[in-house]
């Protein structure tokens, strides 16, 4: 010890048995940090403190943070524990990994033993640096499963009791109008006619029901005793759908009055009017009371005061003339009843909680959507729950703590159940009002209480319960919702309501499906937003523009009398005349985007809807008994709440534009699918998700999100291995617009992106099998090595019906040839050797078809029989999948540049073609070009919507485009963060990092992206000669840096750490570790 003094031996000694002391719990218990690495960022199954999981061994990732570069971990110790106190003294009594040798810090396996249902587990964990240096223990975090075992629930499924009134319809009823000149069925004067029919409602007998089946062409206002009760909306062919009316609380004993003004609008030159109404009054006991329009109802061509009285004298009306009889010319059998449809039901179930309450979770399912309360509160912040599935496979169930919900002495649960896509009854060209799984609404519920004294108490959905009809009277996710504010029940979710005269609820089936744990993020009401604009196009109709487009809905406050029916019609456009445009021609019936408002007359009355969503930018408002004000209504932004992650900006306005654009049109697109319109279709098209899966997961945290719509994937695989082409699937889309590879490529596809970004391996394990079938199914199609599609490269300029003009068997080779690739690359990672040499032998087959069927080798690009020109398409494709012949590769690039300039810089792709149309011109050094072709302003081009208004990414290059929120024409938002900020994964995970920007043509770009390992950022500026590179590297992450440069001695400042490797690509290449470094290169050496 020479050289040490006793004081300095007694230090030393002293620091020692601190080390043998604490050997497992660090520095600090609760999160200090030993050393210079920290360890933040926790998470389980991708989720922070997640609540009701169901993953049986449940991954864990977290994030090291320091203040020095090039760290990695070389090691970590991570504790599960069963209390929080045993984590805290570094007890892992569930599983103690021990000190693993790995850099592993993404998707570590749970290795302890069996988890138990409903059971909360609590860890943390500590890694040990490239040095051997030790952190400190992380913050603790938590995950608590759900119920594991089928027998874990002792729910049952309930509802509301089925209707078992007859059904109306028109049968045999007479269609009738005003005795015109003429045929009124077949041309009548513009204008409304008034009709009235007066009969006795029998004394003694007690009235069980009263409905009318009724419609107009063009449309109608109904009064029962003077009583406004309905009027049909003023859309075109509204008289299609007809509509039911509850007239139980207008009717009274004796003589009662119907009253109804028939408007005939203009129209075309035939110009056909009519009424048809039929009536039924059911008591209690003994022969309903049935009342049609006929020749004995009165009729008059002018309004008089008091007309719609009982008491009003009608004697010198007409008598109405019957026209036709319903199924007759010009009508037809075009006046549907409605579905039958039960209004939204309220369930409710009071219980006792006699002793103090340690512990409380609520799992729950409703179908289609919930919504829960619980002692006259909502619970939650969700909406639209649970996610869409195929509900004859998957059915979600979430988990909420009610701990501090539950109080001790009188308690009551509410739930209101809506259709969804599971009870839908709006007919629509996907026939969703008719797939497999369909029904009524239905609740599963179960609430675990556990009291301080240890013992436990269980209150669970059962016939029990009590059930009612809600004030919602109709929802549909295409309609709208109809919700009648007097038909609401006053704390019918507090303890202590009177529900006796509610039924019980009914024992039903329960779905086909298992119950799964929704562990991807919620729908939730994100954002509240004010109108920038109200315009009064014409008296009474006022258009609130929202400012932007959005999905979601309205939150309307308005006071008047009580039955004022005030009407809500959503849309991306608006008509001519300034009213809103909302007309839909593959949903049947003439509503569509609509809400109704019934007041119940007690002062300022505020609602919005809760189950159902639109797109829109502007809301049209008619019936409010008032003018409106700055306060009447308010747009509500809906979607998933995705964490946002990436960050894009640059010194051109319009890319900025774009990106925002782009970053909108996602969001309001995810809604527990990927949607392909939030207005016209809400459908989960494969085809728009594929490509727009990148730049989603550049913008968004997309990891719960597509683990959860790869299981719909595979749900929704039949026997054979297809695929639909939208997902989930009621049936449509395995004939319609099928097969097409390009779309449901969308499978590897998107488990690849999983892997790349988030280095999720198991994704590949779980989905290999149903992947692998579906690839085979697709390798069995093939024609001599050439494939088949029923779509192609959708919508390029000029042809707005969607199929390209080419030979599409182009586009759908050359996407089974890159599933084949990905498949082969899948199956090497999982460690299939066998899988991976036959795809790849495969991919190669496929690959010399192709260019033997499409290749001109004495022209130098790809053409098809059928081209009207050059398809930029045809030959951008096959130069990114890698299919070109290395020696055409120059020319077919040259080609496609050649093209594009003769074009004046404009691109003539769909959506196939344009995701990978500037990636394709940058990589063959066209980067200008690509620049050029961003840029435009002149159709077709993104700049062209811009200048026509766009806020989000249009369906269609035209300015008649049909959906103006449609992310697959967005994908050049990936070329702003792959190429001209030049982030991408090098390897699974982000574990090694590579940055190569394109900074040919701006002055600058600064883009970030919060990865599973931390943030990744690329920043550069060009200014007097000089290119100023700043990168950062997460920790335990490496980098490869392609710094624009002819050679290394271009590179005028090389940041320590930073190791020069080699020149490719037309830059200097420099291996990095982890942390920020500067480049600086003079530039025009």
């Amino acid at each position: 010890m020479k050289g040490v003094s006793a004081r300095g031996l007694v230090l030393a000694l002293a620091l020692v048995a601190l080390v043998v002391v604490l050997p497992r719990a660090g520095v600090s218990e609760e999160g200090g940090s030993g050393g210079t690495v920290r360890v933040t960022g926790l998470k389980t199954e991708y989720a922070r403190n997640p609540v009701g999981i169901d993953t049986e061994r449940p991954r864990f990732g977290w994030r090291l943070e320091s203040g020095r570069r090039g760290v990695a971990q070389s090691a970590y110790r991570l504790l599960v524990s069963s209390d929080r106190s045993k984590l805290a003294a570094g007890v892992g009594d569930v599983w103690d990994s021990g000190k693993v040798a790995s850099s592993r810090s993404v998707n570590v396996a749970y290795g302890g033993g069996e988890l138990e249902s409903g059971v909360r587990y609590y860890w943390k964990v500590r890694v040990w640096d490239e040095e051997g240096g030790v952190s400190g223990w992380s913050r603790p975090a938590f995950f608590e499963m759900g119920l594991l075992d089928p027998s874990d629930w002792r729910a049952r499924w309930i509802g509301l009791e089925q209707d078992s009134r007859e059904e109306l319809n028109f049968e045999g009823v007479r269609w009738i109008w005003y005795p015109e000149e003429g045929n009124p069925a077949y041309d009548a004067p513009e204008g409304t006619r008034y009709f009235r029919y007066s009969f006795e409602l029998p004394s003694g007998r007690r009235l069980s029901s009263a409905r009318m089946l009724i419609t107009a062409d063009d449309g109608y206002v109904l009064y029962v005793n003077g009583e406004r009760l309905d009027a049909s909306p003023e859309s075109p062919e509204s008289w299609r759908e007809a509509r039911i009316v509850d007239l139980a609380e207008a009717l009274q004993e004796g003589p009662n009055t119907l009253a109804v003004a028939a408007t005939n609008r203009p129209g075309p030159s035939i110009n056909p009017a009519g009424l048809i109404a039929r009536m039924r009054v059911e008591f209690e006991s003994g022969e309903p009371l049935v009342v049609e329009t006929s020749g004995d109802w009165k009729a008059n061509d002018t309004e008089q005061p008091g007309w719609q009285e009982p008491g009003f004298d009608d004697s010198g009306w007409v008598s109405a003339r019957e026209i036709a009889t319903y199924g007759d010319p010009p009508w037809g059998t075009g006046a549907q009843p409605p579905a039958p449809e039960r209004p939204a039901p309220l369930l409710r179930k009071e219980f006792r909680v006699e002793k103090p309450v340690q512990r409380a979770r609520v799992y729950v399912s409703g179908l289609a959507y919930y919504e829960l309360r619980l002692n006259g509160r909502k619970v939650g912040d969700r909406v639209l729950d649970p996610g869409f599935t195929d509900y004859d496979d998957s059915v979600l169930y979430a988990t909420y703590d009610v701990t501090r919900r539950i109080r001790e002495g009188e308690n009551a649960i509410g739930v209101e159940l809506g259709r969804g896509f599971y009870g839908m009854l709006t007919p629509n060209v996907w026939r969703w009002h008719n797939p497999p799984w369909h029904d009524d609404p239905k609740l599963l519920l179960q609430l675990e209480i556990t009291y301080r004294d240890g013992t436990t108490r269980r209150v669970v959905s059962d016939g029990s319960w009590r059930a009612t009809e809600g004030p919602t009277r109709s929802d549909s996710l295409y309609a709208g919702e109809t919700y009648d504010a007097r038909q609401e029940k006053p704390g019918w979710d507090r303890p202590g309501y009177d529900g006796s005269g509610w039924e019980p609820a009914e024992l039903v089936e329960p779905p086909r499906g298992r119950l799964v744990a929704q562990n991807m993020d919620p729908i939730k009401v994100v954002e509240t937003v004010e109108p920038v604009n109200i315009a009064e196009p014409r008296p009474g109709l006022y258009v609130f523009d929202m400012g932007r487009t959005m999905a979601g809905w309205a939150r309307l406050s308005v006071a008047g009398p009580a039955g004022t029916e005030v009407s809500m019609v959503y849309g991306e456009k608006l008509n001519p005349d300034g009213t809103v445009q909302a007309e839909n021609g593959l949903v049947q019936g003439g509503r569509f985007q609509r809400d109704e408002y019934i007041l119940k007359g007690e002062g300022v009355e505020t609602w919005e809807p809760k189950f159902s969503y639109k797109g829109f930018r502007y809301v049209q408002v008619e019936g409010l008994p008032e003018p409106p004000t700055g306060e009447t209504l308010r747009g509500r932004l809906v979607h998933t709440a995705v964490e946002s992650v990436g960050e894009f900006s640059s010194s051109n306005q319009l890319y900025n534009t774009f990106h925002r654009a782009m970053r909108r049109t996602i969001l309001n697109n995810l809604h527990s699918i990927p949607t392909d319109t939030p207005m016209y279709e809400k459908n989960g098209w494969t085809g728009d998700a594929q490509l727009g899966a990148p730049s989603m997961i550049y913008n968004f945290d997309m990891a719960t999100f597509f683990t959860k719509w790869l299981g719909d994937m595979r749900d929704s695989q039949i026997e054979s291995g297809q695929l639909p082409v939208i997902i989930p699937s009621g049936g449509w889309g395995y004939n319609e617009l099928a097969p097409s590879p390009e779309w449901t490529a969308v499978y590897p596809v998107v488990a690849w992106e999983m892997y790349l970004n988030y280095g999720d391996r198991r994704v590949l394990e779980t989905h290999y099998g149903p992947m692998s079938r579906y690839v085979d199914w697709e390798i069995d199609r093939l024609q001599d090595g050439i494939a088949s599609t029923a779509l192609g490269d959708w919508l390029p300029p000029g042809y707005p019906g969607g199929i390209p003009p080419e030979d599409t068997r182009l586009t759908a080779t050359a996407y089974v040839y890159r599933e084949l690739v990905l498949m082969s690359e899948i199956a090497g990672v999982l460690g299939r050797d066998e899988d991976a040499r036959r795809y790849a032998e495969t991919a190669d087959y496929v690959r010399s078809r192709f260019n033997e069927t499409f290749l001109n080798e004495e022209e130098g690009h790809y053409e098809t029989s059928r081209d009207p020109g050059y398809r930029q398409t045809s030959n951008a494709i096959p130069l990114a999948f890698g299919m070109v012949p290395e020696e055409y590769e120059a020319r077919v690039a040259e080609s496609l540049a050649e093209d594009i300039r003769a074009r004046g810089n404009h691109l003539n792709t769909g959506a196939l073609g344009t995701r990978v149309l500037l990636p394709v011109l940058t990589e063959h050094g066209y980067e200008e070009l690509a620049h050029a072709v961003a840029n435009q302003r002149t159709y077709p081009s993104w700049g062209f919507w811009f200048e026509n208004g766009a806020d989000t990414m249009w369906e269609y290059w035209g300015l008649d485009s049909r959906s103006r929120d449609h992310y697959f024409f967005g994908t050049i938002d990936e070329w702003f963060y792959k190429y001209l900020a030049g982030i991408r994964p090098a390897a699974p995970g982000y574990e090694r990092v590579r940055i190569q920007p394109e900074t040919g043509v701006l002055r600058s770009v600064r883009a970030s992206v919060e990865t599973v390992r931390g943030t990744v950022s690329s920043s550069w500026t060009r200014a007097a000669g000089l290119l100023r590179l700043t990168v950062r590297i997460p920790a335990n992450a490496a980098g490869e840096v392609c710094v624009p440069a002819e050679g290394r001695e271009q590179v005028e400042v090389v940041p320590d750490g930073a190791r020069f490797v080699r020149v490719e690509d037309g830059c200097a290449l420099f291996e990095v570790g982890s942390g920020s470094y500067g480049f600086v290169v003079r530039e025009g050496r």
